[in-house]
């Protein structure tokens, strides 16, 4: 790296030089002209303007690399993490950091575990809904802290995304962090209001919250959607 900035600094003061003399040359040849003497060198016959505009436009182009490879090197191009979210730990050690990735083969595993979904990830890593198979994947295992921390991820990506919302409240109340819990299902159901689950869910948060008022709230609107459903029934008549 040093030793291409003092390359490109070297040319740079050449060049300089040489376009801090040239008015110079100017002004000699100009004189010599006025007072009918005839310069010392004919710089057109000698074709030296075409050859020095010539050299000084390869010279610039030259440069002109030089400065955007060094602009390249300098600057870190790496993806950024998801930064205060858990979610770097699974990845630990695990996914290597490259600038310019290549194609890679497929992966096929005959189980679908844990490190299936983080080749997948590794593979597509701008697909949400690989990230969405391992949190779920994380939930039939309950694992409840790790499927959080993928969706705050997703979340934190696709805040607009009811059905993310949704699991985050579900991995919010495993891990008895209710307030969250309310907080993601009503932002779920105010994204998409057609689920009496979500409202079932919710309320189930809002009961164990402290806040019965609401959690009854909740259960009849879950009751309301699906009239003959016996659990939202009971829901109902037992808070």
């Amino acid at each position: 790296m040093l030793p291409n900035i003092i390359f490109i600094f070297s040319i740079l003061g050449i060049v300089l030089i040489v376009l801090r003399h040239l008015p110079e040359a100017s002004a000699k040849r100009q004189a010599e002209t006025e007072r009918g003497a005839q310069p010392a060198y004919n710089l057109m016959q000698k074709g030296l303007p075409i050859q020095a505009i010539s050299t000084i436009k390869v010279g610039l182009t030259y440069i002109t690399k030089k400065v955007w490879h060094f602009i390249l090197e300098a600057k870190d191009l790496r993806p950024q993490a998801a930064t205060g979210y858990r979610i770097k730990k699974l990845f630990a050690g695990r996914m290597p950091h490259f600038k310019h990735p290549e194609p890679k083969p497929l992966v096929f595993h005959d189980v679908k575990n844990e490190q299936y979904y983080l080749d997948i990830i590794k593979l597509q890593p701008k697909n949400f809904g690989n990230y969405d198979a391992l949190g779920r994947f994380y939930l039939e295992q309950s694992n409840f802290t790790d499927a959080k921390d993928v969706y705050l991820y997703l979340t934190n990506h696709e805040p607009t995304h009811p059905d993310y919302q949704a699991k985050l409240a579900q991995c919010l109340f495993l891990t008895r962090e209710f307030g969250k819990a309310v907080e993601h299902y009503q932002k779920s159901l105010a994204l998409d209001s057609t689920h009496p689950n979500r409202y079932y869910n919710l309320g189930l948060a809002l009961k164990e919250a402290g806040d019965k008022a609401q959690a009854k709230l909740a259960f009849s609107r879950a009751l309301e959607l699906e009239p003959a459903n016996v659990k939202y029934q009971e829901a109902v008549r037992n808070i």
